[in-house]
């Protein structure tokens, strides 16, 4: 089998791209082809398999080592019925991968003294000020009745999901609630402001007391509208001035603009047979959304090569293109553990591996989150290591292959 993964992956390389290859310290946006160090050979040849097996179309990782990055490849095809073939520079919806970039560009601000974490949310936002808590919902109406929380939510507890938001994705009660009153998550084509689509959240009641557990939410959208309150700017805008253009991440967006449009990558699904094309609607929201809403936890697309100046911004503890972005110990706070949850926790943004024990073999303090339509990194400073693995699947079932990537990257590393 050995044998016949590497053949399959080399040949779809040689097919597609010629055989260069290149190992240098040059960023990935220095690069006009392919990067592989023959160290990550057999990486490059299991990713090549799984899109011949048809499990995914195709995909683009990056792995970046000591300063070095030592892939950096497309596989498989873009469009699989077409036999169109993956390319470096496609671009992907990132979903939930926007709110690690939306959470540092409010610690920006936090560095600049604008604020302090532990504020009340309801100081810049006052639709947030009387929060609270869900005790019945009556799905004959979807009305519900609650209780005024004993306390406020703070701008640290957007940062650590624990603010009692919610997306409902698992609840139909909560669906029911979001659905009345017009929120919209971000990936939908509605002509809407962030600030009009805060003020329809402000009106739904929070699952717990502020502050109190950990829960999945939408809090990190809420971080994008007290962006804009604290700078009197879109939170687009500010994204581009202080993130997007100064590190180089020139094809990250909300919306794309029509010349970048072929470059979306289309969605697929996983099914019994293998990838087929997404049933998921509005998923060409970047391309033809209305333009207007900018949600932080879920809206932006963007490549391989843009998260990794992201990330590697962060792995030099806030620095890049001779301009300090955070403070090394802002950094150091936003991926160090806030709140633990079996065995893994969550920082500022960032989930962080708290436990030696954690299943996989990432280090202890890596950072990490992944995107809904199955995009993925991860940082694992005391490696000096950067991950991103950009697929484009939902409801995504095969794991493996991101199993896969993870083993085999850290087999290299050990051996």
């Amino acid at each position: 089998m050995k044998t016949t993964i590497k053949t399959l992956g080399i040949l779809l390389f040689i097919f597609t791209f010629g055989c260069k290859t290149v190992s240098d310290r040059q960023s990935c946006a220095e690069k006009t082809g392919p990067v592989i160090n023959e160290r990550y050979n057999h990486l490059q040849d299991t990713l090549a398999h799984y899109a011949a097996l048809g499990h995914v179309p195709g995909g683009v990782a990056l792995v970046y080592e000591k300063d070095e990055v030592v892939l950096h490849v497309p596989f498989g095809y873009k469009n699989r019925k077409e036999e169109i073939a993956q390319e470096l520079t496609d671009i992907f919806r990132i979903a939930s991968m926007s709110k690690q970039i939306t959470a540092v560009a409010a610690m920006i601000l936090f560095d600049e003294g604008k604020f302090d974490l532990d504020d009340p949310l309801g100081d810049y936002l006052p639709e947030f000020r009387n929060p609270v808590i869900l005790e019945s919902v009556d799905m004959s109406d979807t009305s519900f009745t609650a209780y005024p929380a004993r306390n406020q939510i703070t701008i640290r507890h957007l940062l650590t999901h624990s603010a009692g938001m919610y997306y409902g994705f698992d609840a139909d009660t909560l669906s029911a609630l979001i659905a009345k009153s017009g929120f919209n998550i971000g990936i939908a084509k509605e002509k809407i402001t962030l600030k009009e689509n805060m003020q329809r959240l402000s009106t739904l009641p929070l699952l717990h007391e502020p502050g109190e557990q950990y829960n999945y939410g939408v809090e990190i959208d809420v971080l994008g509208r007290l962006i804009e309150a604290v700078t009197q700017a879109p939170f687009d805008q500010f994204l581009e001035e202080r993130l997007f253009h100064p590190l180089g991440m020139h094809d990250t967006h909300f919306y794309l603009p029509q010349s970048k449009s072929e470059r979306l990558v289309p969605m697929y699904m996983s099914t019994e047979e293998g990838a087929r094309p997404s049933v998921f609607p509005d998923t060409d929201f970047p391309i033809d959304g209305a333009g207007t809403l900018f949600m932080g936890g879920a809206g932006l697309s963007s490549t391989a090569c843009d998260y990794f100046l992201f990330c590697k911004m962060l792995l030099q503890g806030g620095t890049a293109n001779s301009q300090q972005f955070l403070s090394p110990k802002t950094v150091e706070m936003i991926t160090t553990p806030q709140i633990s949850r079996n065995g893994n926790a969550k920082g500022l943004g960032f989930g962080v591996v708290s436990d030696s024990n954690y299943y996989r073999p990432r280090s202890e303090g890596s950072y990490y989150w992944g995107g809904m339509f199955s995009t993925f990194f991860w940082v694992d400073s005391a490696k000096e290591l950067i991950a991103v693995l950009m697929l484009q699947m939902y409801p995504f079932h095969d794991y493996d292959i991101l199993d896969a990537f993870e083993a085999t990257i850290y087999d290299v590393i050990e051996n």
